[in-house]
């Protein structure tokens, strides 16, 4: 079989967490005097690492950053998923359905990763597969991140397949070698389109996909 393991990312791809953080996150931006929109939030920092949001904000204010502003930000995000949290539409029933073994692997903190799979009711499915940049140290866009968690998981970056919906998430896994295809629940990012990576927009159709392709 031409590939033999599936690593998705979280955010976008599992949980539809997107709107909700990108809005939380440009009220939380807002309240330090850079008046930001969540779909600005979205297109600059989607897939990104956290700590290069926050050097763009203080770049962006004039008052000092404050120091627990990222605790602030995850607890209202955390509220907000704890409310409205869904799923991705069909992601469960793919899932259940995928011929190959498969694992998680996400920019954010392991706890949040933890606590959105637990929301939607996917952490069973996925047990001890969860892989975390704050623990690898390596963050996307750097080709190390999937490298690093296709090793981790015993498996050739040849013979494993990367679900993404970011460009920093698709640099990543092109880096790497590694096959991605991007899910694009709604209009595909500009930067994606005319990269000749595959897409697609009905997450009940991947395990079919995947059984195609092999």
């Amino acid at each position: 079989m031409k590939y033999e393991l599936v690593i998705f990312d979280c955010d976008g791809v599992l949980v539809d967490s997107e709107g909700l953080s990108s809005k939380v996150f440009a009220e939380e931006i807002g309240k330090l005097g850079w008046k930001i929109s969540a779909a600005e939030v979205l297109r600059r920092f989607k897939g990104g690492k956290f700590a290069d949001a926050l050097a763009e904000i203080e770049a962006n204010i004039t008052q000092p950053m404050p120091a627990d502003f990222e605790q602030l930000l995850r607890r209202r995000t955390f509220a907000a998923f704890e409310e409205e949290l869904q799923p991705i539409p069909g992601i469960a029933e793919a899932l259940d359905q995928l011929p190959l073994p498969f694992c998680v692997a996400s920019n954010g903190p392991r706890n949040k990763i933890e606590l959105n799979l637990g929301i939607t009711k996917l952490l069973p499915r996925f047990s001890q597969r969860i892989f975390s940049a704050y623990e690898l140290e390596i963050w996307k866009p750097d080709p190390a991140f999937y490298l690093s968690v296709a090793e981790s998981m015993g498996f050739a970056k040849e013979a494993c397949l990367v679900i993404e919906d970011s460009f920093a998430g698709m640099q990543s896994a092109t880096g790497a070698g590694i096959d991605v295809w991007v899910y694009a629940k709604d209009e595909i990012d500009p930067n994606i389109q005319g990269s000749g990576v595959p897409t697609f927009s009905n997450m009940l159709e991947l395990p079919r996909l995947i059984r195609a392709s092999n």
